[in-house]
């Protein structure tokens, strides 16, 4: 395995505009080096993985070879330097962010008058985009300014102190609700939907918090965001389906009400039209998760070329994907799905370093999941083994259905030899997790029973009796999960079929 480098993933990550905006940079404030640099980040960025042994044969000959560490530290600094004058004006946080360092800096010179000017500037991006923290700051600069030139009041003292205690309210009761979420998007992370009545009992504690249990009228976009974030997680935990879209509609209509912050709270609007979609799939109401698929795409034209960093095109990837594979299992849609799995494939090729890891495993679980439906087994158990020899300490429940299915497509291949030592591990996987509900019970005891059957004839009838004893489950929200990936169902029907 070849060593990481920092500067090649750091060339590696750039886009073409910042790449030709880093040429002219360097040809501007590199005297006498200027080429040697552009050299120098040209062939590493020719470099798929780096090796310093081809990069020195490479750029053999070159007056820098003999100090390349040095060249390569201030190749580094300088297009971080690049980066961030480049994107200097391309997020709401870039520009107060600069707005407050220059009134530093102006204020610094005692050009109190020219400083004040931006400080009320930056006040105003402040308190539009709910960027609290900085309003407290302003606050903070505009007050010594004044106390530091004798030129305050009591009066306009307490004014200052009134609006930092009322941003200070403003933050907190974001704060809250972004931590109330946070540490519920966690726990779904983590585990998945509540799957036990012990975990529904302890989800009941988050009423204590009285930031969730009651909207506290604050009137901040943000806190609204947060606040219905944290609501959804918690549906989405219990398995709430009519209060989770309820939630997910009014998120998805607070964005539509104000698509100016969209752009500051990009993050946020994806989730909030990934679940929006996720929601529809439990109606059956396939045109409305289209729409928002739509409107997932339509995001790069919506924020423009500057704000779609490489941070948003991959939460879009990951989004869309997943959704569109969700699509697929929920309408058991597999043959059409195959080529946005081809799709998905390749940009996993791409992405997948930078994907969020519960997105990362949802995708894959998915394609393992469509290949099943789609009577691909041997591509299916490709993708299991992908997501098992990974073994991830997050989304446990999706890890286990991919444990399940892994079992089904070894039994579809006919490899009845290596099934008894499977079906014993994943026993212990699932014991050591708590897992063995009825559905495993059932399941693993009627597979040990197929492999033991002496004729197709007792296969056939051992199939019926599952059948009948899975239906039940179907509604029962504790225990159903799998069947909305895995079509077991449809495969019984199948086998009872042939």
């Amino acid at each position: 395995m070849k060593k990481k480098d920092f500067l090649h993933d750091l060339i590696k990550s750039l886009t073409q505009n910042e790449k030709r905006f880093l040429k002219i940079y360097a040809s501007r404030h590199t005297i006498g080096d200027k080429n040697n640099y552009v050299k120098l980040f040209e062939s590493i960025g020719r470099l798929k993985e780096y090796d310093e042994e081809k990069l020195r044969r490479k750029i053999k000959g070159e007056s820098f070879l003999g100090h390349l560490s040095a060249a390569k530290n201030y190749l580094y600094n300088l297009i971080l330097e690049c980066l961030d004058i480049y994107h200097k004006d391309s997020s709401i946080d870039r520009q107060i962010s600069k707005h407050m360092n220059i009134a530093r800096v102006l204020s610094e010179k005692r050009l109190d008058e020219q400083s004040v000017k931006i400080i009320e500037k930056a006040q105003i991006l402040s308190e539009k985009y709910n960027r609290f923290e900085n309003t407290i700051a302003l606050s903070f600069l505009r007050k010594n300014i004044e106390f530091d030139r004798d030129v305050i009041s009591s009066e306009v003292l307490g004014i200052y102190y009134q609006n930092i205690f009322s941003a200070l309210k403003k933050l907190t009761a974001k704060l809250e609700f972004n931590k109330t979420r946070d540490e519920l998007l966690i726990q779904r992370r983590r585990k998945g939907p509540a799957k036990n009545e012990e975990e529904l009992i302890h989800l009941k504690t988050f009423y204590g918090n009285p930031y969730f249990r009651d909207f506290l009228k604050i009137d901040s976009f943000d806190a609204n965001v947060y606040y219905l974030l944290a609501k959804i997680e918690h549906s989405r935990i219990l398995r709430d389906k009519k209060r989770g879209r309820m939630y997910t509609r009014k998120l998805v209509s607070l964005f539509d009400l104000h698509i100016d912050r969209i752009e500051d709270n990009i993050s946020q609007y994806i989730y909030a039209l990934n679940v929006f979609i996720v929601e529809r799939l439990y109606l059956n109401n396939r045109r409305e998760a289209n729409e928002m698929l739509k409107k997932l795409i339509s995001i790069p034209s919506l924020i423009g070329k500057k704000a779609v960093t490489n941070d948003v095109k991959v939460k879009i990837f990951e989004v869309y994907y997943t959704c569109i594979t969700d699509i697929a299992l929920a309408f058991k849609d597999y043959g059409s799905a195959i080529p946005h799995i081809l799709k998905a494939e390749e940009g996993l090729k791409k992405f997948e370093k930078q994907m969020t890891p519960s997105f990362n495993l949802v995708m894959k679980s998915n394609i393992a999941c469509i290949y099943f439906g789609a009577g691909n087994y041997k591509q299916s158990l490709q993708w299991c083994n992908v997501v098992i020899n990974d073994s991830p300490q997050y989304r446990e429940d999706m890890y286990y259905i991919v444990r399940i299915l892994n079992l089904i497509t070894h039994f579809e291949l006919g490899n009845q030899l290596i099934l008894p030592s499977l079906i014993k591990s994943t026993y212990r996987y699932l014991y050591k997790r708590k897992r063995v509900y009825l559905f495993e019970s059932l399941f693993l005891k009627y597979l040990r029973l197929f492999l033991r059957a002496e004729t197709k004839n007792d296969q056939t009838a051992l199939f019926a009796q599952f059948r009948e004893e899975l239906i039940p489950l179907l509604d029962n929200r504790l225990e159903n999960l799998i069947f909305n990936d895995i079509d077991i169902i449809g495969w019984i029907d199948k086998k009872l079929k042939v």
